[in-house]
C-alpha cells in the first residue's frame, strides 16, 4: 500500500491535515518523514503551479496520490446540486479543471465529497441525488479522457447532507459505468454511520479507490479507540494493501510533524503483523 500524508497551505491548526505548510515544504516533509506520497488539500485548481509540485514530488521520491476538492465548496461555494444553473455549471467547470490538474500532478485522484451540496429538504433526498448524479456525468468524461480517478467519499452526517454510509455511497457509485469513478472510504465516518468496518470494505471490493486513516477523535491512528488491525487485514483481504493508497487526514496533533509520524507509525506495525501472518 502507498502511505500517502494530507497537507494543505491554507487552513489552521485544527484542519484535518497533519501537514500545513506551503507544498513544496510539505512535499519535502513528507519525504522526510518516510511517506510514500502526498495528498494535496486545495482551495482552486487554479491556485498551484502542479508541474512543479510533480517535479519537486518525483525528485523527493514521492507521489502525488490525490486532490481535494472540499475547500472549492467550503471557501468559495462550488456545489454540484446548486439550484442556480449558472452556479451550478461553475461548480462543473471546477471539478473538470481539478481533474485535468490531477493530470498535471502525474494521474492523481480527485475526492469527491463536500462538492455534492447541501438537502434543502430530507424528502429530496433521491431527487438530489439524481441531480448529482446528471451534474457527475461530463466529469466523468474528462475522467476517462485524462485517465485520472474521481472517488467520491461516504461523509457522515454531520459535515454532509447525503451519501453517508459505506452503503449508500456504493450503492450511488456503481451507478456509473466507469472504472474511474471509486468509492473512498475514512474510518472517522465509518466509525460514525457503518456497524462494521469489515464488512464494509469486503461490500466495497475492486469498487475501493482510496481509504484515509483518521482516529474516532480525528487524530492520528492509536489515539482514539478504532481497531485498526481490523481495518488492515480487512483492507488485505480485499487486495488493497498490494496497489491501494492509504491516505493519513487527521488532525495534527500535539503537531505537524508528531502526529504525521505517530500515524505512520501505528499504521506501518498493523500492516508488518499482517506481512508476518503471511509467513
Amino acid at each position: 500500500m502507498l502511505h500517502s500524508i494530507a497537507a494543505s497551505e491554507l487552513v489552521g491548526t485544527h484542519y484535518y491535515s497533519p501537514l500545513k505548510n506551503d507544498f513544496l515544504t510539505c512535499i519535502d516533509q513528507a519525504a522526510k518523514l518516510g511517506f510514500d506520497g502526498i495528498e494535496l488539500h486545495v482551495r482552486s485548481p487554479y491556485a498551484q503551479d502542479y508541474k512543479q509540485l510533480k517535479d519537486r514530488a518525483d525528485r523527493k521520491g514521492i507521489k502525488i496520490t490525490t486532490i481535494g476538492t472540499g475547500m472549492a465548496c467550503h471557501y468559495d461555494g462550488h456545489y454540484l446540486t446548486n439550484p442556480d444553473a449558472v452556479a451550478r455549471r461553475k461548480a462543473i467547470q471546477v471539478l473538470k479543471d481539478f481533474v485535468v490538474a490531477a493530470k498535471d500532478c502525474g494521474h492523481a485522484g480527485v475526492m469527491f465529497g463536500l462538492m455534492k451540496g447541501p438537502l434543502p429538504e430530507i424528502n429530496q433526498r433521491e431527487m438530489y441525488k439524481n441531480i448529482l448524479y446528471e451534474a457527475l456525468l461530463p466529469v466523468v468524461d474528462v475522467c476517462e479522457k485524462e485517465d485520472c480517478d474521481i472517488t467520491l467519499e461516504a461523509v457522515n452526517r454531520f459535515q454532509a447532507a447525503y451519501l453517508w454510509s459505506t452503503a449508500e455511497t456504493l450503492d450511488f457509485v456503481e451507478r456509473f459505468q466507469s472504472k474511474h469513478v471509486t468509492i473512498h472510504l475514512d474510518s472517522f465516518h465509518m466509525n460514525i454511520e457503518d456497524k462494521s468496518f469489515r464488512d464494509s470494505i469486503l461490500s466495497c471490493g475492486q469498487r475501493l479507490g482510496h481509504f484515509h486513516f483518521s482516529d474516532s477523535d480525528r487524530c492520528y491512528p492509536g489515539h482514539g479507540h478504532i481497531d485498526f488491525q481490523e481495518i488492515m487485514q480487512a483492507l488485505y483481504d480485499v487486495g488493497y494493501l498490494g496497489n491501494g493508497v492509504g491516505a493519513y487526514e487527521y488532525d495534527s496533533i500535539p503537531d505537524s510533524m508528531t502526529s504525521a509520524r505517530l500515524g505512520l507509525e501505528n499504521i506501518k506495525q498493523c500492516e508488518a503483523t499482517i506481512k508476518k501472518g503471511e509467513k
